[in-house]
């Protein structure tokens, strides 16, 4: 009887203890599905709120560059004697204005003048007996020549710029007596790549800056040399009397040039560009709509950079909507929503920052003809 009570007991007890296994695992069943929808409920709220732009592809892009040059004197010459000589008269100096044909300077002219007399002399004693004399009329068409070079006249109305030589002074044929510069007209002289001046052609308007003021001038010259130096060829432009008359030669000019370059591509802010490996950037485009948008990744290159923009091309494909900033707290597949839109706030929600920085301006660009 003490053997059954006993059996009795235990029985009691096992069932006991079933009984409360069953009910703590359908609280705990209850009690996860509660947490799971709580997890549910704050990864939704956690849903990353984004600054979008809407980015459509173009089969080219205008390239602006601005390349400097100078003004100078449509006409310069470095002006010298023709024949030796001591220089025996002065008559300008630098600063000093002339017109064409002045009198500048003068060579000592005893000896060519006692030469003139003695062939003029002889020239007149063999008047009645041709033939009979040594001198012809062709010694004094010479020395008349000498007489005339020994003069030296302004070319052209302009100012001196420089003086070598003074009063007294011996001269050589061809050395520098004065620099004039003519002071009617200007031109400028601006050097630009190769292959730019194969784009440029004569007659073409391109604005030019000197100072603070701009104005468009056509292109009159390309000169057919290669700057060895620099590797640039020289295109000249000729300045009107209107626009010369306020300048002076030897003024730094800023020519601008926006040629079109033929390559498909997106115009993208820098601040939706990462940095990737080997040169490359990639930029996130949102795809879907809603609470099914979601981050994904395209790599770029980087053609060209302007400002705060950069040209680029790569995976892209049509009208896109691109993140435009905080690109380094973004994942590939991450959910997120678009500020402003229905639901949703008008700033992205601020972040813990996650110890990386911005991206920085590509430090090189691609350039292609």
């Amino acid at each position: 009887m003490n053997a059954q009570k006993v059996n009795n007991t235990l029985s009691l007890l096992v069932c006991l203890l079933l009984a409360g296994l069953i009910v703590v695992v359908l609280l705990g069943g209850q009690s996860g599905s509660e947490e799971e929808g709580v997890s549910s409920g704050e990864r939704e709220l956690r849903r990353l709120t984004v600054n979008t732009i809407d980015v459509e592809p173009a089969d080219s892009f205008a390239l602006t560059r601005t390349y400097t040059g100078v003004t100078r004197p449509k006409e310069s010459v470095d002006l010298g004697f023709s024949k030796a000589g001591t220089v025996i008269e002065i008559n300008a100096g630098p600063g000093d204005s002339v017109s064409k044909g002045d009198v500048l300077a003068k060579l000592d002219t005893r000896r060519l003048e006692l030469q003139k007399e003695k062939i003029d002399d002889a020239l007149s004693k063999s008047a009645g007996s041709p033939g009979r004399g040594n001198v012809t009329e062709a010694d004094a068409d010479l020395v008349d020549l000498d007489l005339e070079d020994s003069i030296l006249k302004a070319p052209f109305a302009g100012e001196i710029s420089a003086q070598q030589m003074s009063v007294g002074s011996v001269a050589s044929p061809g050395m520098p007596v004065f620099r004039i510069v003519g002071g009617d007209q200007l031109e400028v002289w601006v050097g630009v790549p190769v292959e730019v001046a194969d784009e440029i052609s004569e007659g073409e308007f391109h604005d030019l800056t000197i100072g603070e003021n701009t104005f468009s001038t056509p292109v009159t010259a390309i000169l057919p040399e290669v700057d060895q130096s620099a590797r640039t060829r020289t295109v000249v432009f000729s300045l009107d009397e209107s626009v010369s008359d306020q300048h002076r030669p030897g003024e730094v000019v800023d020519l601008t040039l926006t040629r079109t370059k033929s390559i498909p591509g997106y115009w993208l802010p820098l601040t939706a560009l990462s940095r990737e490996t080997r040169g490359l950037w990639s930029a996130f485009v949102v795809e879907g709509e809603g609470e099914e948008a979601r981050v994904a990744r395209h790599y770029v290159e980087v053609v060209h950079v302007e400002n705060d923009r950069a040209w680029i091309r790569g995976t892209l494909d049509g009208k896109v909507k691109v993140i435009a900033d905080g690109t380094h707290r973004i994942v590939p597949g991450q959910p997120i929503a678009i500020a402003g839109e229905e639901g949703n706030p008008e700033e992205p929600e601020e972040l813990e920052e996650s110890g990386e920085g911005e991206p920085g301006e590509p430090e090189e660009t691609k350039e292609e003809s």
